[in-house]
């Protein structure tokens, strides 16, 4: 769990992962500086299941989320989950995905999420957020299997994923972390599986790092930073760090597909706008991305 600034809602989140059903659990800490009564709610909670790492600036989220892969110690795990500070968990989750893992026979899990928002009132209102569409060859370029906060894997896959986060030289921490694990495991071959079924209700308030991406707030975020060049430079340090892990049969893929991110020539749009298929899960996205190419915002 990375935490900053997380007093109003974290020990409601912890609780829910303390008490998660049918698993025995730990939870490793790694506080951003906070100044609020974060650390304050850590220490009273008196769990000896919660683990504090040493203080450490990371400057943010992404950042204090690949300071956890590098240093939080796993020992005796056999799987790992990646938890926000403010969401909560059903009860049932770990041992669901623990489930799915062994069922499908893959690496890694995630799931879809209920959105929810707390209004002035006390009320809640919720949304499902899908995001169990068909994978693709090519997803892990442009996008996360979906929110880190549902992401469970296994020991020895998050053990090769901390070698590549702990020693590669392209891990580029301003890329969203989630992104980031997502295609290590993808590009390195390991197998994933999306579930449809929400596994926590994923809050939403006004200072989200990344939230449900509804409405037109999001798109407007989205669409400046597409613009900006912002999305186009973490796309391009994905498919560098991709190509140089990858092996056969996915190596020669990414040889004549990541150089067309270092580029933003027309025939190079053109080329992405035809794989977009491919780059993308949703069939929204798809069009939201041939769009940006054809009109050279990409």
């Amino acid at each position: 769990m990375a935490t900053y600034e997380g007093a109003a809602f974290i020990e409601e989140q912890l609780r829910t992962i303390l008490d998660q059903e049918g698993v025995d659990v730990r939870i490793v800490v790694s506080d951003d500086g906070s100044s609020d009564d974060t650390l304050a709610i850590l220490e009273r909670m008196g769990d000896e299941r919660i683990v504090l790492l040493p203080p450490e600036r990371s400057g943010s989220a992404s950042a204090n989320f690949l300071r956890l892969v590098r240093d939080a110690d796993v020992t005796g795990a056999t799987a790992i989950a990646l938890a926000d500070q403010d969401d909560r968990w059903h009860h049932d989750r770990l041992a669901r995905q623990l489930a799915l893992i062994a069922r499908h026979e893959v690496d890694a899990v995630s799931s879809s999420v209920t959105a929810f928002w707390t209004d002035p009132d006390g009320s809640e209102r919720t949304a499902y957020v899908e995001k169990s569409q068909p994978q693709t060859d090519l997803d892990f370029l442009l996008e996360s299997a979906g929110p880190g906060c549902t992401f469970v894997l296994t020991a020895a896959a998050f053990t090769g994923i901390r070698e590549v986060v702990r020693t590669h030289p392209l891990v580029d921490t301003t890329v969203p972390h989630d992104w980031t694990l997502y295609a290590i495991a993808r590009a390195t071959g390991r197998r994933w599986h999306i579930d449809p079924e929400p596994t926590l209700d994923y809050r939403q308030h006004g200072t989200n790092v990344m939230g449900a991406n509804r409405g037109i707030r999001p798109a407007l975020v989205r669409a400046r930073r597409l613009a900006s060049g912002h999305y186009r430079s973490q796309c391009r340090a994905i498919a560098r760090l991709a190509l140089a892990l990858a092996q056969p049969p996915l190596q020669p893929r990414l040889a004549r597909v990541a150089p067309l991110f270092e580029r933003s020539d027309l025939g190079s749009r053109m080329a992405l706008r035809r794989l977009a298929g491919e780059l993308r899960r949703e069939p929204a996205e798809r069009r939201w991305l041939a769009l940006a190419l054809t009109l050279g915002l990409w």
